[in-house]
């Protein structure tokens, strides 16, 4: 796209986005997205929660978020202020790494003299994009990221006063002002939710083992006794629980499960 603009239009276009990053303003129509529902195999047409959401937003401001971005990633990546088990979102990063990062660890116990058994508990954050407390966000943003200056009066207003319609069959609904959350559909979120979540690992580590990719988490422990194997995951998530109040998140029951891990059949069941 940028190519077609011409030297003028390129050079137009970055006085704009270097006037919005001084004020630390981004123009109101930056900030609105149409939400088109697409509808999930085999699920009942007649309910929300059978469709998923596709936010088509700002192309022009797409791009300034991607300039915006390559900074923040850059600067943290240099000040090494992301969580270590935090694998989304993250270049050189991915979910097999995690996977074989957790699997090799509980074989590493089960190789030990006394076999040690292990208890991973694999847990979702409900709708957590959705659900990301933006006051907190500056504030960890700030504290956590050491992110200050233009760049957080930026974000700032990024997030703020955000508007969506939904788009269905053709049809265009009402203005909907959005108070809460990261905006779906923008390259710029993915950042700000992980330093959202700044603090799980630290918090987790106290008593178990810890991986972590954009909302989904498993925690681990491996011991020789199972009673100690399930006081220090029940306590780890009740940490977890508190945490979750604190940024206004929940944990999705229905997509969290427990699994135990041994080499000693007489506890398989």
């Amino acid at each position: 796209m940028i190519e077609h603009l011409g030297p003028v239009g390129r050079q137009s276009l970055l006085d704009i986005f270097n006037l919005s990053w001084r004020n630390g303003r981004l123009p109101r129509d930056w900030k609105r997205a149409i939400i088109i529902p697409i509808k999930k195999p085999g699920k009942v047409a007649g309910s929300p929660e059978s469709y998923k959401y596709i936010a088509l937003t700002s192309v022009i401001c797409k791009i300034m978020e991607r300039m915006i971005l390559a900074r923040l990633k850059y600067f943290l990546d240099l000040k090494d202020l992301l969580d270590g088990a935090q694998y989304g979102f993250r270049i050189g990063h991915g979910t097999p790494d995690q996977v074989l990062y957790m699997c090799q660890k509980i074989r590493d116990a089960q190789n030990n003299k006394p076999t040690n058994h292990s208890m991973a508990v694999f847990l979702d954050l409900s709708k957590a994009f959705d659900r990301v407390w933006k006051h907190k966000l500056i504030i960890k943003l700030h504290e956590y990221g050491r992110i200050n200056g233009r760049a957080l009066a930026c974000i700032h207003d990024f997030l703020g006063r955000r508007v969506i319609r939904v788009k269905y069959n053709n049809t265009l609904s009402e203005d909907c002002k959005i108070s809460q959350g990261v905006p779906q559909g923008s390259v710029l979120s993915p950042i700000p939710f992980v330093i959202y979540l700044t603090g799980i690992e630290e918090l987790l580590t106290r008593r178990c083992e810890v991986g972590i990719f954009a909302d989904d988490i498993v925690s681990w422990k491996s011991r020789a006794q199972v009673e100690e194997i399930e006081s220090n995951v029940n306590l780890a998530l009740g940490d977890l629980r508190e945490f979750a109040d604190h940024h206004k998140l929940i944990l999705n029951a229905n997509k969290s499960y427990v699994s135990f891990f041994t080499t000693n059949k007489k506890l398989y069941n």
